[in-house]
């Protein structure tokens, strides 16, 4: 599975709670208008479908927020946090004292020429950059 795909899973997911909720929304509305359902059942069933559809997003929040912070805390294992923001490691390297300012202010302006050339071109260029920063 590539990155991508879970964010697209994730997107059909939202597309269809969507639907799916604002479909309940207007049936439920739709019966409580034609004196079908009564109000306090239509307001329960509104709550509910909302309820369900923020506790679906929370969730979903949460998981993105504990993914992204686990790349943050320490070593896991996958180097593609170092590729997605070589910025931020040559910014720690510095801080290190492992780069002094000639070679920081090099290796930045490598990084900017790098972003620039793939924003023009559409490519991405982290890969070319994590090694440039190492």
């Amino acid at each position: 599975m590539t990155r991508s795909e879970p964010r697209v899973v994730t997107g059909l997911m939202l597309g269809a709670f969507l639907a799916f909720g604002i479909d309940t929304l207007v049936i439920v509305a739709g019966l409580w208008y034609v004196d079908r359902l009564s109000a306090a059942a239509a307001r329960w069933v509104s709550v509910a479908v909302l309820a369900f559809f923020t506790l679906w997003v929370g969730v979903r929040w949460a998981r993105l927020r504990l993914r992204n912070g686990a790349g943050d805390g320490g070593d896991t294992g996958d180097d593609s946090t170092d590729q997605r923001d070589p910025l931020e490691k040559l910014k720690q390297r510095y801080a290190d004292g492992e780069l002094s300012d000639a070679e920081f202010e090099e290796r930045l302006d490598t990084l900017l020429d790098a972003d620039r050339r793939a924003e023009s071109t559409g490519e991405t260029a982290r890969l070319e950059l994590s090694r440039d920063s190492e």
